[in-house]
């Protein structure tokens, strides 16, 4: 099974990868995430961020996943990511429709090497967490949330998309990762 752990930043994604390859030893993550490729590259991102590193980010996320022919894996975030917080640069002015449609095209070739997506999206139980990677405008953050619900019911009115939602405490979301875990491989089978 091949899965993307996608949503707004401060929403607990990367412990939620943990706490999965945790529980279910035979899944694996790559070792080198997008945020590796931030820091390198001294990227700004979220509200700070161009189109010129959104194109950056979203390549390393492509080749990522596309590259990668590895079963029982999690990724730490998609392309589909990056066209959210590309949308958001574009509402602003800041990000050209160019490269807002072939982010989309991106995010729907990349689909092919994934067989769904797990959304974490905002929880007010998760504490904001202030560092370079993380932008705490809770205004923000809400709108890249509802940036992921509408591209994800997009997305499913062309191409069906398994998307689960998780959402509780690390416990909870460890539990309903069990449930898709049974569901995935039952599905499989079929």
């Amino acid at each position: 099974m091949r899965l993307a752990v996608i949503g707004p930043q401060n929403t607990g994604k990367s412990t939620f990868i943990k706490d999965f390859i945790k529980a279910f030893p035979n899944y694996k993550t790559p070792q080198k995430t997008y945020r590796d490729v931030i820091s390198k590259r001294k990227l700004s991102i979220n509200q700070k961020s161009t189109e010129k590193n959104q194109k950056i980010i979203r390549d390393f996320l492509y080749k990522q996943i596309s590259e990668n022919k590895q079963s029982n894996i999690l990724f730490d975030r998609s392309v589909i990511d990056n066209y959210i917080y590309s949308l958001a640069l574009y509402d602003k002015g800041e990000a050209s429709l160019e490269f807002l449609n072939e982010t989309f095209d991106l995010v729907m070739r990349h689909l092919d090497f994934l067989d769904g997506v797990i959304l974490i999206p905002t929880a007010a139980s998760i504490k904001l967490v202030s560092d370079n990677l993380r932008d705490v405008d809770v205004n923000y953050i809400d709108k890249i949330n509802r940036y992921f619900i509408k591209t994800l019911l997009l997305i499913n009115k062309t191409r069906p998309l398994e998307v689960f939602v998780i959402s509780g405490s690390r416990e909870e979301r460890i539990k309903l990762a069990g449930d898709i875990h049974r569901y995935m491989n039952y599905k499989m089978r079929l």
